[in-house]
């Protein structure tokens, strides 16, 4: 029989499969930061709509909204200041709700003051803390990982809680909750928190892993 950490590692493999949110990113939507590590958006360069994958649970991303508009054979992009966003989703299929200027002139009169805003299958709202991610100076070839980093140590209103304990398989890291400690003694606790939030076919998986075992 295996030892329980490897039992652990295989629910935290198998319920991975369906532990996501996705996000429909626009083409006027850049994607700057994902977590204080960089962006990974799925979809071609020329797409018009693109997919950002993130996990279930609390996550940080940067975005910036950059509407364009046509001008006889010019092409006028305004841009929003970088909006560091917090949010909390499980198995979720989100997607923009942006505001619709007129025109350049009224984009940049108005886009200072833009919110982001999620909705859910449902077209509902998810809630969001966010907060302009600023730098002074100038702002070409900014480092936004590095940003993201610098403001979670300021305790900003979407600032990422501390992390947790670490548990590391040959396949990925996964996070734990803070108030759950590994050792030998919560080794049963973590196997039962962790098949609880799993969803039906994820139980399914996880019974033959260990009876694989």
């Amino acid at each position: 029989m295996k030892t329980v950490a490897t039992l652990i590692s295989g629910l935290f493999l198998a319920a991975s499969v369906h532990a996501e949110v996705k996000i429909d990113i626009p083409d006027n939507i850049q994607v700057l930061a994902v977590n204080a590590e960089k962006a990974h958006v799925e979809g071609g360069l020329f797409s018009a709509s693109k997919t950002l994958t993130l996990a279930d649970g609390e996550n940080q991303v940067v975005f910036r909204y950059a509407p364009y508009f046509s001008k006889g054979n010019d092409r006028i992009i305004v841009e929003s200041d970088a909006v560091i966003t917090k949010f909390t989703a499980e198995n979720q299929q989100l997607s923009f709700d942006l505001p619709q200027y007129r025109n350049e002139r009224e984009a940049e009169k108005q886009i200072g003051d833009w919110q982001v805003k999620l909705l859910d299958q449902q077209s509902q709202p998810i809630a969001i803390e966010q907060d302009v991610l600023q730098k002074d100076g100038l702002q070409i070839g900014r480092d936004y990982v590095q940003e993201s980093k610098e403001y979670n140590r300021t305790n900003g209103i979407a600032s990422l809680a501390a992390a947790g304990a670490v548990v590391t398989t040959s396949a990925q890291a996964v996070t734990l909750p803070a108030n759950i400690k590994v050792d030998s003694n919560t080794a049963e606790e973590m196997l039962h928190f962790w098949y609880q939030k799993a969803d039906v076919e994820t139980r399914a998986k996880f019974k033959q892993f260990v009876n694989q075992q």
